[in-house]
């Protein structure tokens, strides 16, 4: 995962070095149908826990995005952004957590709206992205076979974003914004494994995903300017 995000990040900066650099944040949500049945199953199958392991939904996000500086309303980038979802329950002497990583790797086309809507821009993406689950009870990362349980994912994902340009002053732009994106097949096998020890049994090795974002975005560079229709 790490040597993965590297190269991203070296794509990125080597094909896009010096343009326009927009970085957010913000709150996501995640919506897996088949992996809510395994965390489901787990809680169903542990009617002893007092405190049930939660939904893996809530998460932060972080992005970078570069786009080209043309004097147009449509421009295009490459945006690389980071998810974390984490799921933990404290039971007596038993606690279980869920660390899910994303990466995300993707094109983006951005319109600059004009006349009534100007000020509002919506990006539309188109990307890869792949993940890393891995599971520790009582604060240890759960071992099978000398080696740490972890399971891994890929898939391609597109999504749609709003925003509104707040300027600040030359430089300098926030925008407020709020993102869906789905993965119609998202490929990870070892899931049901760290999530509840079993294989097969639950669910299937593939889910479709939803993703939702609410953040706001720091645009870097100078002010776009349209040329007419």
């Amino acid at each position: 995962m790490r040597i993965g995000l590297a190269i991203l990040f070296s794509l990125v900066f080597g094909n896009f070095q010096g343009q326009t650099s927009e970085l957010d944040i913000s709150y996501s949500y995640l919506y897996a149908k088949q992996w809510d049945k395994i965390i489901q199953s787990y809680n169903f199958s542990r009617p002893f826990l007092s405190e049930k392991q939660p939904l893996l939904q809530h998460g932060l996000s972080a992005s970078l995005h570069q786009l080209s500086k043309q004097r147009k309303r449509l421009k295009h980038g490459l945006a690389i952004s980071y998810t974390y979802f984490g799921s933990h329950a404290e039971n007596e002497n038993y606690e279980n957590k869920l660390n899910f990583h994303i990466a995300n790797l993707a094109y983006v086309v951005r319109l600059d709206h004009q006349h009534k809507f100007e000020g509002f821009s919506t990006d539309f993406q188109i990307g890869l992205i792949t993940s890393a689950l891995n599971r520790r009870v009582n604060r240890e990362p759960v071992i099978v076979d000398e080696e740490r349980l972890r399971a891994f994912g890929v898939g391609a994902d597109v999504s749609l974003r709003l925003g509104y340009n707040i300027r600040m002053n030359q430089k300098i732009t926030l925008i407020p914004f709020v993102q869906v994106g789905y993965t119609p097949y998202y490929y990870a096998p070892g899931m049901e494994m760290v999530m509840n020890e079993t294989k097969g049994l639950i669910a299937k090795e593939w889910t479709g995903i939803f993703m939702g974002r609410v953040g706001l975005a720091l645009q870097l560079g100078k002010k776009f300017e349209h040329t007419a229709n």
